[in-house]
């Protein structure tokens, strides 16, 4: 995860625990595949403001590095109160970890998707594990990742006022198709994979809730200047933002739910 998608989560770093529904719910699977125990050392790869990375460091008598490359989200972390004396948290790129047989297991949750190396982030990972460690995963999967969100930017697609723009987007997301391909990618950088499952996971949320999801995650990349040829401007913004709260509405029942759907994968892999 390189520098260019630290710019909206820095932004968003005092927001984002009250906001990253769909991801605290996931990474409670995540944490029970993984089953950390005793005085485990854990890596919590992408930590955010470290709501999880605290979960974990009492769940562990082990050290806790929480590790992310958004400087806000680290701030965010350390300020915390309620931290326990035995996590710690610093500025990291994935890309560039520099830990040697450290850690007993890595945790890495809704951060995958936006590795832009994932290679070479998962060599790094492979050192960082002592032998025997595992390393878990969650992120959005698939290019259908979220129909909610794929049909609010399809209104963005063919919107008049946005389409001219949006058209130079590129998508910063790696999101693998099959679990074989995310099997194959972490074997050709010497793990075992243990578990890999892809998982359609469903929920009635309120739309505003919807819109605080989208914003918490996918507007990052979505409206990152740095994936653009043309600079997004606030018009651009604003109309962006307008369009995906109103096809947020369409998909709304009477009382303003939407069911909201994802497909994860669920991936643990042995050193």
């Amino acid at each position: 995860m390189g520098q260019l998608v630290d710019n909206g989560f820095s932004a968003r770093a005092k927001e984002y625990e009250k906001d990253s529904l769909v991801q605290k719910n996931a990474s409670e699977e995540l944490l029970s595949l993984l089953s950390i125990k005793g005085s485990e050392d854990v890596l919590d790869l992408g930590c955010g403001p470290g709501h999880v990375t605290r979960k974990i460091a009492r769940i562990t008598r082990g050290r806790v590095v929480g590790a992310d490359i958004s400087e806000g989200m680290i701030r965010e972390a350390s300020s915390a109160e309620n931290n326990p004396p035995n996590a710690v948290y610093q500025v990291k790129n994935a890309a560039d970890l520099r830990f040697e047989e450290e850690f007993d297991v890595i945790f890495c949750n809704s951060t995958f998707q936006w590795f832009l190396s994932p290679q070479r982030v998962l060599k790094h990972c492979y050192s960082a594990l002592r032998k025997g460690g595992r390393m878990g995963v969650q992120s959005p999967a698939t290019s259908m990742y979220c129909p909610n969100f794929v049909a609010a930017i399809e209104k963005v697609k063919r919107d008049p006022d946005t389409r001219h723009v949006f058209k130079t987007f590129k998508s910063p997301w790696l999101f693998p198709e099959s679990t074989d391909e995310y099997r194959k990618l972490f074997e050709e950088c010497g793990f075992t994979v243990a578990h890999c499952s892809l998982q359609k996971e469903t929920g009635n949320y309120r739309a505003g809730q919807v819109y605080r999801i989208f914003r918490s995650g996918a507007e990052n990349g979505y409206l990152n200047s740095n994936f653009y040829s043309i600079t997004p401007d606030e018009a651009y913004i604003e109309e962006f933002r307008r369009l995906v709260w109103d096809s947020i509405m369409e998909q709304s029942d009477d009382n303003g739910v939407v069911l909201l759907e994802f497909t994860r994968i669920y991936l643990v892999a042995e050193k």
